[in-house]
């Protein structure tokens, strides 16, 4: 665990946020890790207009607002930064139809409701806004999600110009799930951190325990070790609400990890720091000049 720290020391963290204070500041910041430009057209709002470019972004497990701190927050400001010249509409899957819980991604390989949502919501803006083009993004469980949404876009597949996809869990669960293909003229985005190994996409760097309480133990004291440095306020402030969700959705789990443990599944619960840069290390610039390349090419 030490050697991995050791790279990645610039994102660490050095005090746990107590859980009061963790609920406290949820208000405060929804906001900043939320879009709904999409509301006016699935409303159907008189002049409401249609944007060049419309992108929908699924978050991962544990986050808060429809976008998250983490990937989707920084992703919405890198592409509202870098593309003055197209009109722009960003929207995050709904909170009510997509919990981001850890039981969904676990159990299911991605959350089912969350796939449902975005798939009619592309749908009803596709209905309404025929010339736009589409992005679907998400982010760890978000990125599961991404997949399995292409499956139920119906005649509004032919809209979804990119697929995107940071940190995508998808290869530890091909085993189990049979996801869609990305459609004929969808371009299919994927980031993967290699360097300091993002181990839900790439190989881990290190052995973790196969008892389920230690394994909870250790993920839990990666967090507690990050540098949280070079992380926003967003972040920072993420990583105290982290400390308290994950080893407790974690430990209702447990029969499952468990089950993982057994099969060989242990790298899908593999939520450590690594996974978590794409907003931190550039990634998000990146993708945002590949996708602009995509709708003008």
């Amino acid at each position: 665990m030490w050697a991995i720290l050791g790279r990645v020391a610039f994102f660490g963290f050095a005090a746990v946020t107590s859980p009061v204070l963790a609920r406290t500041i949820l208000h405060r910041r929804d906001s900043a890790v939320s879009a709904n430009d999409w509301n006016s057209i699935l409303e159907g709002q008189n002049g409401a207009e249609c944007s060049d470019l419309a992108v929908i972004f699924a978050r991962g497990t544990f986050d808060k607002g429809n976008l998250g701190p983490w990937v989707g927050g920084p992703f919405h400001d890198a592409l509202t930064a870098n593309s003055a010249d197209i009109k722009i509409a960003v929207q995050g899957v709904s909170t009510d139809d997509y919990p981001a819980n850890l039981a969904d991604y676990v159990e299911d390989g991605g959350s089912d409701s969350c796939a449902e949502s975005l798939g009619k919501t592309v749908q009803t803006y596709v209905s309404r806004c025929a010339n736009s083009k589409i992005a679907i993004w998400g982010w760890s469980q978000g990125a599961l999600c991404a997949h399995k949404s292409l499956g139920k876009l119906g005649d509004a597949a032919s809209n979804v110009i990119a697929l995107g996809v940071f940190g995508d869990p998808v290869s530890v669960w091909q085993d189990s799930i049979d996801f869609p293909a990305v459609p004929q003229g969808t371009k299919l985005l994927s980031y993967c951190e290699k360097t300091t190994p993002d181990p839900l996409c790439t190989n881990p760097a290190e052995d973790f325990p196969q008892d389920p309480t230690a394994f909870i133990d250790k993920i839990t004291a990666m967090w507690q070790e990050v540098d949280k440095t070079h992380m926003n306020d967003a972040q920072r402030e993420a990583v105290g609400e982290l400390l308290v969700e994950l080893p407790e959705q974690a430990l209702k789990e447990v029969g499952q990890l468990m089950e993982d443990i057994l099969e060989g599944h242990l790298r899908r619960w593999m939520l450590t720091p690594e996974h978590f840069w794409y907003g931190i290390d550039g990634t998000v610039e990146t993708a945002v000049d590949d996708l602009v390349s995509v709708y003008k090419g």
